[in-house]
C-alpha cells in the first residue's frame, strides 16, 4: 500500500494532536492524587510485588476466578492489548515506508501476524460477549449500565474488524483496503480519549494500582498516638480520614482504579442482607468527590454514611475480591478512626469499648469466673521456660457459657496428644476488634498489656482467627520486638494428626455436614483447607454451601457484632443462616468461637471442629 505525502502530514498532525491531547488530559485527569499525602512506602519488596503484578495484570488472574466466563472473555481483549502493542506501532511505521515487524521477526513476521489474527477473533468474541451481558442479558449485568462502556466495546470490535479485513486476500491499491486502513488508524487515534473518559480508565491505572497495594490485606498503619507530640505540635492533630484533604494518594487511586464490576457490593455480606452499605457506591461517591468537593469537605456524609460504616462487618469480601488493587477496608477503617478518635459520633460499639475498658473482655465477665473454669477443666497454667505452647483463649472461650463444650473437647485433644501447652493466668482482649472499629488507643493499650504478658513466649495456639491475626501479625506492626508463631487451633490438630500424635477413628457419619469458612481464616489467613481435611478424614457426609470458601458470607460478629445489637431489618447472621439452611445440612461445623456464637441456632447441631475431632479420637 502506497501513501502520498499529504498523508504523511494529516497523519503526523492527527498524531501530534491526539497525543497532546491525552497527555494534557491525562495529567488533569490524575492530578487530584498528588494532592494527597502518601501514607506508607508501597514499593518495597519489590519483585514480590511484580510477581503479584504479573499474576493479575498479565494473566489476569483474580478477574476470571471471581466471574470464570466474564473474567475469560476480559482476558482475551486484556491479550489483544497485549498482542496489538507491536501491530499497531507497524501499522502507524506503514505510512512512512518503516515495517517494524519485519525488522522485528524478520521471517517469522508470518507467524506472528497469525497469532496477532487468531486473539483478534479471541477479542471479537470477548467483546461480544461483554457488551451481550451489559446489554441484553441484563440480569447477569452490573446496574446502572455504563454506556461508555458499549461505545469503548464497539470502538474494540470495529478495530478488530478493520485488522481481521487486511488479513484476508484483497488489493492493497483498492480504495476500500485505503479507506480500511484509515478506518483503523482513525480509531486507535480516538480510541484512548474514550478510555479516558470511561470506567476503562482503569487500563492505565490499574497496573499502578495493583502493585501498589498492601502485601497484606487490611495491612493498617499503627497511629502514632505520643500525646505529648501532639501537645507541642503546632499542627492540628489528625486521627482517621476526617475531611478530603486526608485522602492519601492511595484512596485517591483507589476511586480513579475503580472498573465499576459491583463484585466489591456483591459479595458484601451487609448489601446481601439488604442493608445500605454498598463498597462500589462509595468508592465512586469517593471518584466524584474528588473532583467536585473542596479539601476541607467531610469523608462521612459525602463518600460514605455513618448508616454504612456502622453495618461493615471487615469480612474483606470486597477488597478480596477487587480485581483492580483497590483498598476498600483501609477508607472503611480511616473513617472509623475519625469517628471514635475525633468526631465522637456514628460509633456503634461505645458500649463494647466501656465493657472491654471496665473488665478487660468483651462480655463483661468476671475474672473469678475464669480462674473457676480453668480449675474445673484443670486446665495448667503456662510456665515460662518449660511449657512448650501457650493456650491463648480468646474472650468467647473465656467467658461465654455456650462455647464450654469446644473448650473441653480442645482440652481433651492437647491432653491425649501429651502437648505441653498452658495458659495465662490473666488474659486481656487481643483488642482485634477495637481497631476495625477506628478505636486505636484502646487497642494499642491492650496491644502494650499484652505484648508485656507474652515476654518470653514463642509459640501460640489459639481457636480465634481474629485473634491469630491480631497477635501474629498487627502486635508485630506495632512492636516489631513481638515475634511470636502463632497457629489457629484446626492447624495444630491437623499437624497432630500428621505425625500420628493423634489417632482418629473414621466415624459411619450419614448425617450432612457443612463447614463455614471463617472470614479471618480464610480470606485473611488463605486456610480454606485445613478443617476440610480433617472431617472429611473422621467420615462426615460433607456438602458445601453455596457461597462458600473465598465467596463464603460473614457470620455477622466482625467489628464486635459478636456482642452488639444491630438496628437493622435483616442482620448478617440471618442471611448466612439462611444458606447454611439451604445446604441441606443437619451439622454445621465451625472454626472460629465468633462463628459458632452467632450461627449456633441455624440447624440442628452446631460444633466446633475440636469437638467433631475430639469424638472421633481412638
Amino acid at each position: 500500500m502506497n501513501f502520498s505525502g499529504l498523508e504523511q502530514i494529516i497523519l503526523s498532525l492527527l498524531l501530534i494532536l491526539s497525543l497532546t491531547k491525552f497527555l494534557r488530559d491525562f495529567f488533569s485527569h490524575i492530578r487530584p492524587i498528588f494532592k494527597g499525602q502518601a501514607d506508607r512506602i508501597r514499593t518495597d519488596h519489590f519483585f514480590r510485588r511484580a510477581l503479584v503484578s504479573i499474576k493479575e495484570v498479565l494473566f489476569q488472574s483474580r478477574v476470571i476466578s471471581g466471574r470464570p466466563v466474564a473474567g475469560a472473555m476480559h482476558a482475551a481483549i486484556f491479550g489483544g492489548f497485549i498482542f496489538f502493542g507491536l501491530e499497531t506501532a507497524d501499522h502507524f511505521g506503514k505510512i512512512y515506508g518503516f515495517h517494524l515487524l519485519i525488522s522485528i521477526f524478520g521471517d517469522w513476521t508470518g507467524f506472528y501476524k497469525n497469532l496477532v489474527s487468531f486473539w483478534a477473533i479471541a477479542v471479537s468474541v470477548g467483546i461480544i460477549g461483554l457488551i451481550l451481558r451489559r446489554f441484553v442479558f441484563v440480569k447477569y449485568s452490573p446496574d446502572p449500565k455504563s454506556y461508555s462502556s458499549g461505545y469503548v466495546g464497539l470502538f474494540i470490535f470495529l478495530l478488530m474488524a478493520t485488522y481481521l479485513y487486511t488479513q484476508f486476500p484483497h488489493d492493497p491499491a483498492s480504495l476500500t483496503a485505503k479507506s480500511v486502513w484509515w478506518s483503523h488508524a482513525l480509531i486507535i487515534l480516538i480510541f484512548p480519549h474514550l478510555v479516558l473518559r470511561s470506567k476503562h480508565f482503569h487500563l492505565i491505572i490499574a497496573p499502578v494500582n495493583i502493585f501498589m497495594r498492601t502485601l497484606r490485606m487490611a495491612e493498617l498503619m499503627p497511629m502514632d498516638l505520643n500525646l505529648e507530640e501532639m501537645e507541642s505540635d503546632d499542627a492540628e492533630p489528625v486521627f482517621g480520614l476526617e475531611t478530603m484533604a486526608n485522602l492519601s494518594q492511595k484512596h485517591r487511586m483507589d476511586f480513579l482504579s475503580c472498573v465499576e464490576c459491583r463484585r466489591c457490593t456483591d459479595n458484601c455480606p451487609a448489601n446481601i442482607s439488604g442493608q445500605v452499605l454498598d463498597p462500589r457506591g462509595f468508592i465512586l461517591a469517593g471518584r466524584k468527590a474528588l473532583f467536585d468537593l473542596p479539601d476541607t469537605d467531610s469523608v462521612i456524609g459525602n463518600i460514605i454514611s455513618e448508616e454504612a460504616l456502622g453495618q461493615c462487618t471487615s469480612c474483606g469480601a470486597c477488597e478480596y475480591m477487587c480485581p483492580v488493587g483497590i483498598e476498600h477496608l483501609q477508607l472503611l477503617t480511616g473513617a472509623k478512626r475519625a469517628q471514635a478518635m475525633s468526631l465522637g459520633t456514628g460509633m456503634v460499639a461505645s458500649e463494647f469499648f466501656e465493657t472491654v475498658e471496665r473488665t478487660g473482655n468483651a462480655f463483661g465477665g468476671n475474672k473469678k469466673e475464669r480462674k473457676a473454669l480453668l480449675e474445673e477443666l484443670e486446665i495448667p497454667v503456662y510456665v515460662p521456660g518449660e511449657t512448650e505452647f501457650l493456650l491463648w483463649m480468646g474472650c468467647v472461650w473465656n467467658y461465654n457459657v455456650d462455647s464450654r463444650d469446644a473448650l473441653e473437647s480442645f482440652i481433651k485433644i492437647l491432653k491425649k496428644s501429651n502437648t505441653s501447652f498452658g495458659v495465662l493466668k490473666k488474659e486481656t482482649c487481643c483488642g482485634h476488634h477495637q481497631r476495625r472499629q477506628g478505636e486505636e488507643m484502646q487497642f494499642q493499650d491492650l496491644a502494650e498489656k499484652n505484648i508485656s504478658s507474652m515476654d518470653g513466649i514463642k509459640k501460640i495456639i489459639t481457636p480465634c482467627p481474629h485473634c491469630m491475626h491480631t497477635i501474629g501479625k498487627e502486635y508485630t506492626d506495632f512492636n516489631n520486638e513481638h515475634n511470636v508463631e502463632i497457629i489457629h487451633h484446626a492447624q495444630f490438630i491437623q499437624k497432630l494428626v500428621a505425625k500420628d500424635a493423634l489417632n482418629l477413628k473414621k466415624q459411619d457419619k450419614e448425617v450432612n455436614t457443612t463447614f463455614h469458612d471463617p472470614c479471618y481464616l480464610g480470606r485473611y489467613e488463605g486456610d480454606f483447607n485445613t478443617s476440610r481435611k480433617l472431617i472429611n478424614s473422621i467420615g462426615y457426609n460433607v456438602v458445601e454451601m453455596q457461597r462458600s470458601h473465598d465467596k463464603a458470607v460473614c457470620c455477622g460478629g466482625g467489628n464486635a457484632g459478636f456482642v452488639r445489637e444491630q438496628k437493622v431489618d435483616k442482620r448478617v447472621d440471618q442471611t448466612r443462616k439462611e444458606h447454611v439452611r439451604e445446604s441441606g445440612a443437619q451439622l454445621l461445623v465451625t472454626a472460629c468461637p465468633e462463628c459458632k456464637m452467632m450461627l449456633n441456632a441455624a440447624v440442628e447441631e452446631t460444633k466446633d471442629i475440636a469437638q467433631v475431632v475430639a469424638e472421633a479420637i481412638e
